[in-house]
């Protein structure tokens, strides 16, 4: 996969860069980590500008930075070794390892400045520092390619935050201008299973106002598990394939309906699978075995509440159930397992391992269960002493049962926590299923789409029309080798490859395409975001253009093709490397 940027953090006087992948070699990390046991700081000195170095993080020549705000990158000007800071007429850029994939980069400014600047401060509060990273790759691993960036360069923008009055000053103003009391109304179109039919003109006993086509359309998505979709007739079928069983009765074709108790809601065809479909599978197999025994349950205590008997018993009930319905979901809310796996079991530490720990004795769970074993009297050692209420072979029975719910949901808790890293949400690279992460990437090329008719939006609010946009050239700077564009192209571009061309890769090729189509082509719309933030020519267009308002929907449609870029490295793969008979190679060896 390529490397890439995942955060980025400027300061005053220092840039903190987080990579994809390991950019300093396992010698820099174990000489880091003695500095800092001893107590000295885990700098990393720049390496000499030679080709050998060329790709190296280290490298000062790999990095240039533009400020115009800054004494002293008022013009992109590129780092430079520690030797030539030293004469005083550039700051002193110092490289301090962080982690392996975590350079942070620390100036200090010469002591001759004009203006004065009392503070010291590199970069000032509100300024937008421009970075340029090219020629860095990766640390290598299992003799895979160094990883690089694609293009062999990245361009990042971010703006100096800042604590103070000034910092403050900044934000309100910038808020003011961006966000205005609209006084036009604004609203989002309806989603694919709202949208009116044909028959949307009729009303329908089935709910006030809503369109016979919108009905159906709902009525389909909720039989089938699928997201409707006149353009995707494969998925189409696949979802009738699944949802129905026929079978030959007598002569004659009878067809069943496969209830399901999820929905997955995907252009892509997604569907629960790997982790989340096991989970899924052993909740509901222990929810079907638990109902029964929850109701063939009774008390042994002779003294138990009625009242308490028939609440704890439902209480059990609902929760179970809600555990399993968070199976469905996709991404399950992992607040909502948790909060259910305390109160039902009384678990208190949710550590997501490959060895998870948790009670496994039913005469020590609590939560709910404790208190329905402790209101029955249905446990079968308690303080070591047995049950003075287990006097039959019947009311060992229902200890047994108790002891089955109880094995039942320590066992789904254990699942649920040796899985519980492959549904953590995080814009870093975290390992996924292909299944279920379609169905978040459905929905983040969604996400796309919106944003750009929010930028849309921006755009008309400072006078900069639909017809406007089609003629406003954009001309970006030859380092991001991008032909000229107009504006409503930028824009169709993108909304044309979330709507048609990435669903549509992404559907024919799988895991293959989304490393060698979606992710080349959402690094290029990345790259034409990125550039159309500050266009060569921006001194010619519309002041509109370079408001703040504009600017943040610029940076918004950016982050969300970013979270793109991030979902597709998670199950992306390199098209396999041909394979060659053991035979064939060693014929070749032969002299």
């Amino acid at each position: 996969m390529p490397l890439t940027v995942t955060d980025i953090n400027v300061t005053n006087n220092s840039i903190t860069i987080s990579f994809s992948d390991p950019v300093f070699t396992k010698s820099q990390v174990k000489a880091a980590q003695t500095a800092l046991t001893a107590g000295t700081a885990a700098t990393v000195p720049w390496l000499p500008v030679t080709q050998a170095n060329k790709n190296s993080v280290v490298n000062p020549a790999n990095y240039s930075i533009f400020d115009p705000g800054s004494a002293d990158f008022q013009q992109p000007h590129t780092l430079v070794t520690l030797a030539a800071a030293a004469a005083g007429t550039v700051p002193n850029a110092v490289a301090t390892f962080v982690s392996p994939t975590t350079i942070l980069i620390t100036f200090t400014t010469p002591t001759t400045t004009t203006p004065p600047n009392p503070k010291g401060y590199e970069f000032f509060d509100g300024d937008w520092v421009n970075i340029v990273l090219k020629h860095i790759h990766g640390q290598p691993e299992s003799g895979d390619p160094a990883p690089a960036f694609e293009g062999d360069f990245v361009n990042l923008a971010f703006q100096v935050k800042g604590r103070g009055k000034t910092a403050r000053m900044i934000k309100d103003v910038e808020d003011a201008i961006s966000y205005p009391i609209l006084t036009q109304e604004v609203g989002y179109p309806p989603a694919v299973t709202s949208r009116p039919g044909p028959g949307a003109g009729f009303t329908s006993g089935g709910g006030a106002g809503q369109g016979l086509g919108q009905i159906a359309a709902r009525a389909i998505g909720d039989a089938l598990g699928w997201k409707p979709n006149s353009t995707d007739a494969k998925g189409f079928v696949g979802a009738l394939t699944q949802s129905f069983s026929l079978s030959e009765v007598e002569g004659h074709v009878e067809s069943k309906w496969n209830q399901r108790t999820y929905t997955v809601q995907s252009d892509l065809a997604g569907v629960i699978s790997g982790a989340q479909a096991s989970l899924y599978a052993r909740a509901k197999v222990a929810q079907d075995n638990c109902l029964p025994l929850l109701d063939s349950l009774y008390p042994l205590d002779p003294t138990a509440d009625s009242e308490f008997v028939k609440a704890l018993r439902d209480m059990a009930k609902s929760q179970i159930a809600e555990i399993v319905n968070q199976f469905g979901i996709v991404p399950p809310s992992i607040l909502r397992v948790n909060t259910y796996f305390r109160i039902l079991m009384g678990a208190e530490r949710f550590r997501f391992n490959d060895d998870p720990r948790v009670e496994v004795d039913p005469d020590r769970i609590r939560g709910t269960l404790g208190s329905l074993r402790d209101t029955y009297g249905i446990y079968f050692l308690q303080n070591g002493r047995d049950n003075e209420f287990n006097n039959s072979v019947q009311d060992e029975t229902d200890i047994t049962n108790f002891r089955m719910i109880s094995d039942y949901m320590t066992g789904l808790l254990q699942s649920w926590l040796a899985n519980g890293k492959y549904f953590l949400l995080s814009t870093s690279r975290l390992p996924a299923f292909l299944g279920t992460q379609l169905v978040l990437i459905s929905r983040q090329l969604g996400v796309i789409a919106e944003t750009v008719n929010e930028l849309r939006f921006a755009l008309d609010s400072v006078f900069i029309g639909p017809n406007e946009r089609q003629t406003l050239l954009l001309e970006f700077d030859d380092q991001w080798e991008l032909p000229a564009m107009y504006l409503e192209d930028v824009l169709t571009e993108i909304e044309s490859s979330a709507t048609d061309e990435l669903p549509r890769l992404i559907r024919g090729g799988g895991r293959i395409a989304i490393t060698n189509n979606l992710l080349p082509v959402v690094q290029t719309l990345m790259n034409m975001v990125q550039a159309a933030h500050d266009p060569q020519n921006l001194d010619a267009l519309p002041d509109g253009y370079s408001t703040a308002r504009v600017r943040h929907a610029l940076d918004d449609l950016n982050d969300q093709l970013t979270q793109l870029f991030t979902q597709g490295q998670q199950v992306g793969m390199r098209i396999p490397e041909p394979l060659e008979l053991e035979v064939e190679l060693s014929r070749r060896r032969r002299p």
